[in-house]
């Protein structure tokens, strides 16, 4: 995964601030309740919601986490797609920042709840503090050492292993042995029950 052209990045915060915004009144939430939740400034969270301020993936981390969502269901609209869709390589819109890459693999999901993108991890990055939200996560790695930490203790993945888990369970995902680590991530977001219960 190399490093985007500004079009590239921009194609992947095209309408970041807009469904941060939707996914927060969906949660009943003010712009100072989601700013308090994420431990951000409110000024800043509001030009994120405006689309004025490009935000890093450790400030989407935390919104994502305060929003109850993966991190990449940040990028993908809730609404399905066609149902056949094809995605070049050299298209799926990245963020670079901070030591750590997203690439969306799914813009637009054809099947609603369920995600995918790939990350990369550079050793200089201390990573992304633990994070959680609903539904279950299968990680698989493609090359380097993936360090996960969870509640109950940690894990260290080489190319070829993975590792699935409900993604309630706090995670922090970091590079080790001095190169990057590469990964998939697949998701799927459980649907809500009619009483609230996933």
């Amino acid at each position: 995964m190399s490093n985007p052209p500004g079009g590239a990045q921009a194609l992947a915060l095209a309408g970041l601030g807009d469904r941060i915004r939707r996914l927060r009144l969906a949660r009943g939430l003010d712009q100072v309740d989601l700013a308090g939740q994420a431990e951000l400034d409110l000024e800043h969270l509001v030009s994120v919601e405006r689309g004025e301020a490009k935000p890093s993936l450790e400030v989407l981390a935390q919104l994502a986490t305060a929003l109850d969502v993966g991190l990449s269901e940040l990028f993908t609209d809730d609404k399905p797609g066609p149902a056949v869709m094809v995605l070049r390589g050299n298209e799926a819109p990245t963020v670079d920042t901070d030591g750590m890459a997203l690439q969306v693999l799914t813009p637009r999901a054809v099947i609603p709840g369920l995600y995918a993108a790939r990350y990369r991890i550079s050793p200089t990055s201390e990573g992304v503090r633990p994070v959680r939200h609903e539904g279950h996560d299968w990680l698989y790695v493609l090359s380097g050492q993936l360090h996960i930490e969870f509640d109950q203790g940690a894990t260290t993945l080489r190319a070829g292993d993975s590792v699935s888990f409900s993604a309630r369970v706090p995670h922090r995902l970091s590079a080790l042995g001095g190169v990057p680590a590469e990964f998939l991530a697949v998701g799927a977001a459980l649907p809500a029950s009619p009483h609230g219960e996933a």
